[in-house]
């Protein structure tokens, strides 16, 4: 008899939680930040990839008829 309005209380408080938790998670406004007009360019570290690297062991099979 309870349970439908237990559920529903639960539900917004979960709700209510996860608002105030997650709160500054949102889209950085960059034009607070920077005047209008500037271009920002982020760029990520590229990693070299070592080629000489040895990955195992090479096995030379042999077929038999």
């Amino acid at each position: 008899m309870f349970a439908p309005k237990i559920l529903n209380y639960a539900g917004k408080k979960a709700e209510q939680y996860f608002k105030e938790k997650f709160e500054g998670f949102g889209p950085e406004q960059q034009s607070q930040t920077t005047p209008e007009g500037d271009v920002i360019i982020d760029t990520k570290e590229s990693k070299k990839s070592n080629s000489s690297k040895k990955v195992g062991e090479y096995i030379d099979f042999e077929e038999i008829d």
